[in-house]
């Protein structure tokens, strides 16, 4: 009997029809420690998931995946306070390097028919395994009725740089789903650059500046020779997107002219550009001035004798003290601003450094900016707990005495209650193309929503920053350090600052 046979038999004996407790357990040489796996991932309890996890990691066996699967089966259908437990599962999944046990994500992927969802992460994790042996699995999935299963297989097979998917990405790059269509580009361009370099080239000119921003992103990896030139071609871009992605390519590139093109955007319209300029130069060069007219005057006297250096450096951030307005101690570089706000109950509790509750400071720290920024910031304050409420529901607004006396308003008559979804509130300025910079505020680490832990929430997030490119600054008003990294993990995910405070 082939081994897909015998797998296929394992997956129906481990992933009865029901889905309302785990599944029983298969006779193995670790019965034992399996069965302490699905005693301690069937507890609901995130200490224990952890441990159960583990052991299912070392045993890297198909029978221990089959947990892991179910246990993302069974909290998906328990809604958003389980994602505790699927958060760790899937961390665990991406730690199996046994072949026959990885196969058991990819029959998972072909013979789930309850979860979209499940079926997405499973596309994900194949990617991330990067071997072809999955690609006709992954090739099958671009036909799911999924459009965000779609956008995974695509992105996965594009990881693996998969050939055979090509037939089946040329029909995808045409969907009118932003994501899917970027990401077929995308695995397109890294599959077979010359074959599908003017479709690429096209998708740079895509009506959706978030696609044309991924695609940009790509411009290294599959066209290293025309890389900086694409990167110069995206600072004339009309949307600033894609004008930042530019940047980042550009402080990659060690070349003169690259310098050329990074000083030639400090004097971008959007202040977020200017400043994403000197920490491309930063990078680059190794030198540490914050000013545009700094770096002009010193690119003009050493241009000629100037030889890259090697190794990495730190970023250095303009000074606190020289700046119009910082928010809980993290400058205000941009003027296309967000504030995340967290009205959970923890927010009532006292903040000991600021002597009052921590909502109390928060809103001290808003007053601050919108006093001090007033006809020189658009922004908008998203109230969040278990729902995310703008202040503006129609987006951004520009900051004048009304919109400030009426956002600190809203600030402050939201009630406090409840538990806190950190992701949705992501998710929400994501939606708002016009915002290039947020600061999110938190008493903690997110109780609930569709992903709570970092590593989750972390990945999702640079797979949809690719076409927003937003900055996440992060404050936590803590004095837990699992809760403080977990808020410093967004933050160096998206190239921002972490503070924290208790």
């Amino acid at each position: 009997m082939r081994i897909d046979s015998l797998l296929l038999l394992a997956f129906a004996i481990l992933f009865p029809s029901s889905r309302g407790e785990l599944a029983p357990a298969m006779v193995s040489k670790d019965e034992a420690q399996l069965a302490q796996a699905r005693k301690l991932l069937a507890a609901n309890e995130e200490l224990d998931t952890r441990k159960g996890a583990g052991i299912c990691t070392n045993l890297n066996s198909p029978e221990s995946v089959a947990l892991l699967l179910e246990v993302l089966n069974l909290m998906t259908d328990r809604g958003l306070a389980a994602a505790h437990y699927r958060d760790v599962c899937w961390g665990a999944l991406l730690e199996i390097t046994d072949p026959y046990a990885r196969k058991v994500v990819e029959l998972e992927l072909n013979n789930n028919r309850d979860s979209e969802l499940v079926r997405q992460w499973c596309a994900e994790v194949l990617g991330l395994y990067g071997v072809a042996d999955y690609g006709p699995s992954l090739i099958k999935a671009l036909n799911d009725k999924s459009d965000d299963v779609r956008a995974a297989a695509a992105r996965a097979l594009g990881r693996m740089k998969y050939p055979g998917g090509q037939k089946g990405l040329v029909k995808r790059s045409k969907s009118k789903y932003f994501l899917l269509r970027a990401n077929a580009i995308e695995a397109l361009a890294l599959i077979d650059p010359e074959a599908n370099e003017k479709l690429y080239m096209k998708g740079l000119a895509d009506k959706d500046a978030g696609v044309r921003c991924a695609l940009y992103g790509v411009a290294p990896l599959a066209y290293p020779e025309k890389a900086e030139a694409l990167s110069t071609q995206a600072l004339e871009d009309e949307d600033w997107r894609p004008r930042m992605q530019g940047l980042d390519n550009l402080s990659q590139i060690k070349t003169k002219t690259s310098v050329d093109a990074l000083i030639s955007a400090l004097d971008d319209g959007r202040p977020a550009v200017g400043v994403r300029a000197i920490t491309s130069l930063q990078l680059l060069t190794h030198q540490k001035h914050t000013r545009p007219d700094q770096w002009t005057r010193w690119w003009t006297d050493n241009r000629a004798t100037f030889s890259f250096p090697e190794g990495r450096t730190d970023v250095v951030r303009e000074d606190p003290n020289a700046t119009v307005s910082v928010f809980n101690g993290i400058v205000l570089d941009s003027d296309h601003v967000a504030f995340l706000m967290d009205k959970s109950e923890k927010m009532s509790e006292r903040l000991s450094s600021r002597g009052k509750s921590k909502d109390e400071a928060a809103h001290e720290e808003l007053k601050g900016v919108l006093d001090s920024m007033q006809g020189r910031l658009v922004f908008n304050i998203f109230c969040y707990e278990m729902r995310v409420r703008p202040y503006s529901e129609k987006g951004a607004v520009k900051l004048t005495k009304t919109t400030a006396r009426k956002g600190l308003d809203y600030h402050r008559k939201s009630p406090i209650s409840g538990r806190k979804d950190i992701w949705a509130v992501l998710m929400a300025v994501l939606d708002d193309p016009d915002l290039d910079t947020a600061y999110l505020l938190s008493s903690g680490e997110p109780d609930i929503g569709l992903y709570v832990h970092w590593n989750r929430i972390t990945y999702q997030l640079k797979e949809l920053n690719r076409f927003h490119k937003v900055v996440f600054h992060t404050i936590a008003y803590s004095d837990n350090q699992w809760y403080q990294d977990q808020l410093e993990k967004i933050a160096e995910a998206t190239g921002g600052e972490f503070k924290s405070f208790e």
